[in-house]
């Protein structure tokens, strides 16, 4: 993901190392922030000049620090204190004396940063003559250099003292690149919000560009009279994947995009598609599956009738919880496989978000059926509807072992919420998990 390893070693300071820490990438971009933040200052401070005549001051400071440390190494609390120094009245080469001399408890390589961002002569040089055309007032100009060094990756400040550059960081290159999320916690849900569309289709793209450009183009060509989205959810794509969607956005503009900065797993992807959704009805799919007809008018037809929770074309059945059987290819079903699944958005309001302990997509799908099935709606299928499915990769990639262990978790997730659960069954002898030995 292209974080610095020293950006874990800040943020694993600011628990005490007697406590558990609850990581998460969204702090871990946070831990880099303050990083980045700290080794700006040592860089702007080592141009200053010498500072004397604060020795009561910063001993005061280098005092507290070392009582922090001696404090079964309170490292919070040193962390708490450094930055109240940085931002205290001291001038800036005595902060940076005191900063570096606490790094040699931190470990955060802070010594570093001026060399960090030096900038070659090419640099220097327009710099100079930029500052030139400043002077002259010939701003237009001094803007096109300013945007020139921008674009090759240097950040351009103006100040009082003159004009520095430095390397842009790599946070500052991702975040250039395009705005991402860490979870789905920071997205934004509509769901309380009236629908605008008629359709809302979401696909969890976990990599394969192909795969996701034959699914994208096969849910926009189909569309019929409809109004339609396509929200889809870079999860932590590594290769074009996230690129292909961006020149997507220029050709399709019933795309929309959102960009993960690292994988989110399959339930935390979806469910930003669905708290993003604007469609009254809501059809999830697989880069896997594409579409080659009208779905549309069979889904909203279908959804018309209120009973029905779920509709899709490949169904399931199981008559004692452990066994799911592709075997629906009309009527009723205890579940529908997500290769494309679709409810009314209305719902979601009912029967929740997905749950996402399901970070791998396998058993995903019957659980949120059977969240539905929990509020007395029915699953129903269609295998007429217009769709093919071809290799599905999120599976084949994985080794044996690996698909048995992810799917055995997931699996139990699900017995454990819902195998005592036959009630919800289609069969009439349906029997659950409580009355037999788990031998999936």
């Amino acid at each position: 993901r292209g974080f610095s390893p020293l950006s874990f070693r800040y943020l694993c300071m600011t628990v005490r190392y007697r406590h558990r820490m609850n990581f998460t990438f969204t702090s871990l971009k946070a831990a880099e922030k303050a990083l980045t933040g700290l080794r700006q200052r040592i860089w702007l401070w080592s141009q200053e000049p010498e500072a004397t005549g604060h020795a009561t001051e910063t001993g005061e400071y280098r005092r507290r620090f070392w009582d922090a440390i001696e404090s079964d190494l309170d490292l919070p609390g040193a962390l708490s204190l450094t930055w109240e120094m940085v931002r205290s009245e001291l001038p800036g080469r005595a902060k940076m004396d005191l900063l570096l001399e606490f790094d040699e408890i931190f470990g955060l390589d802070l010594d570093k940063a001026p060399a960090e961002n030096t900038v070659n002569e090419e640099v220097t040089t327009t710099l100079k003559v930029r500052g030139g055309h400043r002077e002259k007032s010939d701003y237009a100009t001094a803007d096109s250099l300013r945007g020139q060094l921008a674009s090759d990756g240097y950040v351009i400040q103006d100040t009082q003292d003159g004009t520095r550059a430095r390397p842009k960081t790599p946070l500052e290159l991702r975040q250039e690149k395009w705005p991402s999320v860490s979870s789905s916690r920071e997205v934004e849900s509509h769901l309380d919000q009236p629908a605008e569309l008629d359709f809302t289709f979401i696909l969890n793209a976990y990599g394969y560009p192909s795969d996701v450009k034959r699914c994208v183009e096969g849910m926009l060509k189909h569309t019929g009279n409809h109004s339609v989205e396509a929200i889809v959810i870079d999860n932590g794509s590594t290769d074009g994947t996230g690129e292909l969607l961006e020149e997507m956005l220029g050709q399709y503009p019933e795309l929309r995009v959102v960009h993960c900065d690292h994988v989110i797993g399959d339930a935390a992807s979806k469910n930003i598609g669905l708290m993003q959704s604007r469609g009254r009805y809501i059809v999830v799919m697989d880069g896997s599956a594409e579409i080659t007809g009208n779905i549309l008018d069979p889904i909203a037809e279908r959804l018309s009738d209120p009973t029905v929770g779920i509709f899709g074309p490949w169904g399931l059945s199981t008559s004692d919880m452990q066994h799911f059987h592709e075997e629906v290819d009309d009527g009723d079903a205890d579940a529908m496989q997500a290769y494309c699944m679709a409810f009314r958005r209305e719902e979601v309001n009912t029967v929740g978000l997905m749950r996402e302990c399901f970070r791998f997509y396998r058993n995903l799908d019957i659980d949120y059926c059977f969240q539905f099935k929990d509020k007395g709606f029915r699953v129903v299928a269609d295998s007429s509807l217009p769709l093919i499915r071809h290799e599905h990769r999120q599976w084949t990639e994985l080794d044996d072992g690996q698909r048995d262990e992810l799917s055995r978790k997931n699996f139990g997730r699900f017995l454990k919420r819902w195998g005592n659960r036959p009630d919800l069954l289609i069969a009439a002898d349906a029997v659950g998990f409580d009355n037999q030995q788990f031998h999936h």
